[in-house]
């Protein structure tokens, strides 16, 4: 029986101007049923609180992944994979916003802040899709956002899986790809559909996520080919 994936998050799981991202490959290798609910743009933190780089009717329009999670199906899936944070790393739009985790399982949390908004997602998740294998993508690092503040997202979303049991795919750390590494941004990344490749570091190439992403998702997910 065909197994179904779901995926939420930004840019690089919609896969930007190409519609490919670090999802695409996995789903086609292991023939499973791929949903793909992300949106470019997309935050953790809720649209109506934060959207750097949005106009006031984008902002609207982008659905946050907790927004995502709402809007799908109550079909559930075999497997969930998602992101999150890329669109929240700015210092414009995220000083003081970064919060605390908290004890509670009940819901309830500060969607004003990072640590809060992605409370509610885990929370979201595990509400709807109980029975789901749910991954958790740390995402590699990048030159386009400022790495102090990487580092402190990248934590805080661990810290919040960790206490929600959901596995990190921990590309930020130990995927071997770093687009801050020149030559890496310049083979693997791309901006707009005409040219696939010295992008500014944010959007990997199909290749690039089927190099790089790609094993580690199937190592996370112990994924066998039909």
């Amino acid at each position: 029986m065909e197994k179904v994936l779901y995926g939420f998050g930004d840019s690089l799981v919609d896969g930007h101007c190409i519609h490919v991202g670090m999802l695409d490959a996995l789903a086609e290798k292991y023939g499973l049923a791929y949903h793909k609910y992300a949106v470019n743009g997309a935050t953790v933190i809720p649209n109506d609180e934060i959207a750097e780089g949005l106009d006031a009717q984008d902002r609207k329009r982008v659905p946050d992944v907790a927004a995502q999670i709402q809007a799908a199906p109550e079909e559930v899936p075999d497997y969930i994979v998602f992101d999150g944070l890329t669109n929240d790393a700015y210092l414009s739009s995220i000083e003081g916003r970064v919060g605390k985790m908290t004890l509670s399982y009940g819901g309830d949390y500060d969607r004003a802040t990072f640590y809060g908004a992605f409370e509610r997602i885990c929370f979201l998740l595990r509400e709807k899709y109980m029975d789901s294998r749910i991954f958790y993508v740390c995402i590699h690092r990048m030159p386009g956002r400022d790495m102090e503040l990487q580092e402190v997202l990248q934590r805080a979303a661990r810290e919040v899986c960790g206490k929600w049991s959901i596995p990190c795919v921990d590309i930020f750390r130990q995927g071997q790809i770093d687009t801050c590494v020149e030559e890496m941004r310049r083979r693997y990344t791309y901006d707009r559909a005409e040219r696939l490749a010295d992008g500014s570091g944010t959007h990997l190439t199909p290749a690039g996520y089927e190099r790089w992403y790609l094993p580690m998702l199937e190592a996370a997910m112990g994924l066998e080919k039909p």
